[in-house]
Formats: C-alpha cells, sequence, structure tokens
C-alpha cells in the first residue's frame, strides 16, 4: 500500500508523515508540502504547491490531506484560504479521479465548521462555520462526500480539536491554540495572559490522539464517512485545575479577552464529543492531567 502526506512541513502533518513510513503496511510513502518537508528515511519528500497535486503525486492507494492555510491567516486572507483549503481539495480530487480504483482520501477538518455554541458537538451536529476557515474547512467536507458518492474516492472527514501540546514559535499572539502555550508557560514558571474568558473553554486533544485517530481512519475500515476525535475542554479554569491535580504549584495567569480571538471562536463547542465510539477507543485523552505531565517530563528532560 502506498500512502501521499499533504502538508507534510507542518505539525502534525510532518508526524503523520513519518508514522505512515515507519508503518510495515505501507511499502511507499510520499510527503507534499510547498516548503521543503522533511527528508526521512523512507520517505520521498515532494515540494510543490497543492495545486500542482494532480501533476506531480505518484499513484497511491491512501491520501492524508492535511494541507490547509490556519484559522487565524484565513481571516487576514481569505482568498489565500480558499485557493488552499477549497481549490487544494479540488487538486487532490483531480488526482483521484485519474487512479485505478478509488483511493481512500482522509480530509483533515476542524472544529471550526460548528458556530452555534453547542456544549458537545457530535458528527451529525449541524455545522454552521462563522469564519473563514471553517467555510473553507465545510465546502472541502462537501466536496469530499460528493466525490465519494460519485465513487471517485473513498472519502473520510475527520474533524479536529486543537491539539496540544504545541509550542512551534510563534510569529503573532497566541490565539485558538493558547491552551498549548498557557501550559507550557506554566511548567516552566513563566507568566501568561489568556486571550479568552477564563471559564471560556475550547475543544483540546493531545497531538498523540489525534495522531493515532488519523492513522486509524487513513488505514482501517471506518464506521462513518465523517469522525471526530473527541476532546476535552480546555480553559484557563480547567488548566489550572489540572496543574493542582498534578501537585504543580499554581501559575501566574491573567485574562485578558482579545476581541479578535473572540470573534475566531465564537460559536465553537466547548469540546467535540462522537456517535462512534469504537471507533476511538483507547485513544481518546482521560483529562488534561496526563497531558502536563507527559509535557512536564519533556521539559526536564530537554533541561538535562
Amino acid at each position: 500500500m502506498r500512502a501521499i502526506v499533504t502538508g507534510a512541513a507542518g505539525f502534525l502533518g510532518g508526524r503523520l508523515a513519518a508514522m505512515l513510513a515507519a508503518n510495515p503496511r505501507l511499502s511507499a510513502v510520499t510527503s507534499l508540502d510547498r516548503t521543503a518537508p522533511p527528508a526521512n528515511g523512507p520517505l520521498r519528500p515532494i515540494q510543490a504547491d497543492i495545486a500542482r497535486f494532480p501533476e506531480v503525486a505518484p499513484m497511491a492507494e491512501v491520501v492524508v490531506h492535511a494541507a490547509a492555510i490556519t484559522s487565524q491567516a484565513s481571516e487576514a486572507d481569505p482568498e489565500a484560504a480558499f485557493a488552499i483549503n477549497v481549490e487544494g481539495m479540488r487538486a487532490v480530487l483531480r488526482w483521484a479521479r485519474a487512479q485505478p480504483s478509488p483511493p481512500r482520501v482522509l480530509l483533515l477538518s476542524s472544529i471550526a465548521v460548528f458556530g452555534q455554541g453547542d456544549a458537545v458537538a457530535v458528527e451529525d451536529t449541524p455545522p454552521n462555520p462563522r469564519s473563514s476557515y471553517g467555510t473553507t474547512k465545510l465546502i472541502a467536507e462537501r466536496l469530499l462526500l460528493d466525490a465519494t458518492r460519485r465513487g471517485e474516492a473513498d472519502g473520510v472527514i475527520l474533524r479536529l480539536p486543537v491539539s496540544i501540546i504545541c509550542t512551534a514559535p510563534r510569529t503573532a499572539p497566541p490565539g485558538a491554540g493558547f491552551v498549548s502555550d498557557l501550559i507550557d508557560a506554566a511548567l516552566r514558571g513563566g507568566p501568561f495572559t489568556v486571550p479568552l474568558a477564563s471559564d471560556h473553554a475550547i475543544p483540546v486533544a493531545s497531538v498523540e490522539a489525534s495522531l493515532g485517530l488519523a492513522l486509524r481512519a487513513a488505514l482501517e475500515p471506518v464506521p462513518a464517512r465523517v469522525l471526530h476525535v473527541p476532546s476535552l475542554a480546555g480553559s484557563a479554569d480547567s488548566v489550572r485545575a489540572a496543574l493542582a491535580g498534578c501537585g504543580l504549584p499554581a501559575p501566574d495567569i491573567t485574562c485578558a479577552p482579545d476581541p479578535a480571538v473572540e470573534q475566531l471562536v465564537a460559536g465553537w463547542p466547548a469540546r467535540l464529543g462522537t456517535i462512534h465510539p469504537d471507533f476511538s477507543a483507547g485513544l481518546t485523552d482521560p483529562g488534561l492531567e496526563p497531558i502536563i505531565r507527559a509535557h512536564a517530563d519533556r521539559i526536564a528532560r530537554a533541561q538535562t
């Protein structure tokens, strides 16, 4: 079996490409990104815009489509959001139509397709995006479902919460991903300003949970075309409580709601749930405490 990962220079895409390359069921893995994806052992890197996917991508049975422009960048440049998030999906589907048999196409989608303020959103909760990012992700979902209906792809949509802990260098103040920054700052003994009210929760899940479910959705039979990574509800208050549960000192946290961030996450559910619990069995996070302890261990190892 051969696989391709788009957005392979990104945080999740790069890890998925490496995990697929290490999987004995895969005979070849191609990583594609507009910036140079890392060349890692058996990975075949291709540097190209997603629009060129039909002409540069090799034959494969599986595509993990992780290429996307982020939520904040989508609000700043909606034209770029449509060019990458929507036209990128169309490019992958043009390639899929040319394959000998319909390939599994896994789209990594987002909580941003929701906007009704539900406490918990499951797979059959009606989407109602309130951002350019959410709108483009929902269009991509519908394009993939239609191609699947037409027999052109074996499409699966996996909606992701905000992944934690992600501590890549930031070029802008923390936005919807503030929970990662908050936990990291607290464990390092530094202050942190949360851009939302202390009780405003957004869906979060460990990187490991998201990666594990993405691999399962890419390679295994699925119970439905739309699936969720079940999440925790992450807020300043819940992080404070989890740090206390780990026996760690109370962090220096202040909350200064940022209108731009509030607008970006307006209507998001507090967490993602699922109506297909068997699919995510063994991979969901039991709470914030194990995630915090694992990150504390990483920090300790890096300091020794």
